[in-house]
This record gives structure tokens, sequence and C-alpha cells, in this order.
């Protein structure tokens, strides 16, 4: 049987294509039962869901599936595409900043890319307020482009407290050792330092962000700033904003969990995401740089938490806010969105919940303009 470092045997042709047709054929017989669930009140996943939020998060649910259990990286590129000129390249840093953690023998700090939105700053981004996102997708996926984050960074800088915001391409891993951690920690601290000493944005003017696993590694930055920052002479930003962040990676059973009816991610999806990133270490599942929870620290940042109360991680992600809370000086502001699927900021429109997304929007820049 194949180590979970490895590729899983349905990723190999023609497997794969024989396991995704077989599998879909299983979700058609599933199709007249998902819209009975959705048109029938008493039969939705939640009360207070809509046809289409019962709907959408009932499908997803086996797509996903399928697309972890074949466990294929998506492959990014440094060309600017579509983006135009709004995609930035980004290099690491000339200095001597990628310490502890961050000083891997293997995995060496590379260039990468952004995107920026709405256009590519001018001279007076020096007095804007910027966001740096850091993207979801279980480190596995996902590239911070328009596609993924466009509807996100919309949301932050209509109602978000944000005048610029610059999406982050860190490099993702995957099964047989590519880019495990601490390849996106590195990238984080790159990019960040590309606002700071290239734009020469005050630290005092960023505002970290992230949903899911990138709430995993903006924690993980604020983790690294808390350590060596002092050491490293970077400053803190101005704030952190994480949504529905993935606190716990190695604890992806849904077995038992409370919420595993009104969710849309299988267990294989985390599974995949964690094994990928953080088995390069040893003790991944409880080592502080991969797992917040149980892991609180020190930090002059404000944050901003959000945790659906329907997601999977809600549990978690309050847990995680209590401890951080209990560390004295922490600000830590945990937001309960009320009947919401997990990182509602990047599916919202999908699977219907652009409403709460904005309302959550809305909260994200009452926070932001309070430091």
């Amino acid at each position: 049987m194949a180590s979970r470092n490895q590729h899983p045997v349905v990723s190999y042709q023609p497997l794969r294509l024989l396991f995704q047709l077989s599998y879909l054929f299983t979700i058609i017989p599933r199709l007249p039962y998902y819209i009975a669930v959705a048109l029938i009140p008493l039969w939705r996943p939640h009360p207070t869901w809509t046809p289409k939020q019962a709907f959408m998060t009932r499908l997803t649910y086996p797509i996903l599936d399928i697309i972890s259990r074949v466990g294929i990286t998506e492959t990014l590129t440094l060309q600017a595409g579509k983006e135009g000129e709004r995609f930035q390249v980004v290099k690491p840093s000339i200095l001597d900043v990628y310490k502890g953690p961050l000083a891997n023998k293997t995995t060496k700090p590379a260039t990468i890319g952004g995107t920026w939105f709405p256009t590519v700053p001018g001279a007076d981004i020096i007095s804007k307020t910027v966001v740096l996102y850091l993207h979801g997708g279980a480190f596995v996926q996902g590239d911070g482009r328009d596609a993924q984050c466009g509807s996100i960074a919309e949301k932050l800088l209509r109602k978000g407290g944000a005048n610029a915001v610059f999406s982050v391409q860190y490099r993702l891993s995957g099964y047989n050792g590519l880019n495990p951690f601490p390849a996106a920690l590195q990238d984080a601290l790159s990019s960040y330092l590309y606002l700071l000493n290239d734009l020469h944005v005050p630290a005092s003017q960023i505002v970290l962000a992230g949903d899911s696993a990138g709430g995993n590694l903006a924690t993980a930055f604020l983790r690294y700033l808390h350590e060596f920052g002092n050491g490293i002479r970077v400053p803190p930003p101005k704030c952190a904003v994480l949504l529905s962040s993935w606190v716990a990676p190695y604890e992806y059973q849904t077995t038992g969990n409370p919420h595993r009816g009104t969710d849309f991610i299988p267990s294989s999806y985390p599974k995949w995401g964690a094994h990928a990133y953080g088995d390069g270490l040893p003790n991944a599942a409880s080592d502080p740089y991969i797992t917040p929870l149980g892991n609180p620290f020190r930090t002059p940042v404000p944050i901003f938490s959000n945790a659906g109360a329907a997601e999977l991680f809600y549990e978690r992600i309050v847990r995680w806010g209590d401890e951080m809370r209990g560390i004295e000086g922490n600000v830590v502001e945990t937001n309960l969105e009320p009947a919401a699927v997990h990182d509602t900021f990047f599916v919202a429109d999908a699977l219907g919940f652009e409403k709460s997304a904005w309302d959550v929007a809305a909260k994200i820049g009452e926070f932001v303009r309070k430091f």
C-alpha cells in the first residue's frame, strides 16, 4: 500500500480516469435526493438555509472528494496571464531573514507571484491600507488570482477597510515531497518584505489576512514574527483577519463532528492537505507552526477570527480564540457567522452565502478601522 507521502494509486492513468468516471456515475443517482433536500424545508441540513445553499452544499461534497482522492496538486505559473500588469513577481529577500523553522536545508525561499486588486498601485500606496492576502485551498490548491480571490478582494475593498489587496501566489504542497513546510511560510515572509522594503508600505498600514489554510499560514507568520521579528528587524502588521482558519490540520476525520451534515468538506480533503504540507516535519500534528490549536502565543497584532456556526472547524476555531485571549495582552475578536459553512468568503457566490459573507466583510471593516 502506498504511504501517505506518495500519490494514491488512483492518481495514475488510466486508473485516474476510470476512478473519476465511476465516482461521477455514483453522483448522478443522488441528484434527485439533493434536489428533494433543497426543495423540502424540513429536509434541509439547516432550517434557515435556502434551496440553493442546501443543494450546492450537498453537491460540492462529492466533487471535492473526487479531487481529494486523486490528490494532484495544481501547477502554478509565474506568467502574468489574464491578470496582466496586476500580476507581480516577487523574489526572495536578499536579507538574512529566513531563520529558525524557515532555514530549511532542502526547501529554500523561491520566486513567487501575487495579484493586485483593484489595480497596480501607484506611488501613493505608501499612504494606503494594504491587505496582504493568503488564500485557502488546504495548501494544495489555489493561486490567489482573479478566479479564486476576485470576489474576496471585492469584499475587502468595498466593506473590509482595504484600499488595496495583494493576493499571494505562494508555492503549493503535494505528495512526493512537493514544496512541504516551510515553503508557503517562506513565501509569506517574502511577500510581506516586498511590501515593506520594495514598495515602502509602513507595517502599520498592512493588514495580514487569509482564509482556511491561508488563515493557518497567517497565524504561523504571526508566530514567526513573535519569535524572530526583533532579531530580523521586521515589524508586525497593523492587524490580522482570519477567516475559517484551519487551526488543527491533522484533525481531519469528520466522524462524530456535530457539523458533518452541514458542511461541504469531506475528510479526504484536509487529509490530503495536511500530509502534503506537514509530513516533512517530525511531530507535525503538534508542531506549533502547523497546528495553532493548543499552541497559543503572545502577539501585539490584534486578530479578527471568523467562524461559521455550521462549519466543521467551528468548535476548534472558537477554542483557539479562547486560548489566544488567555495570554495577557492579546487582542482576539472571534466573530460567529450564523448558519454558515466553511469559508463563506470564498464559496459565497457558488453556494449561496453572499449576504452572510458581506455581513462579515462589514464587521472586518469595523475591526480594521479600530487600529
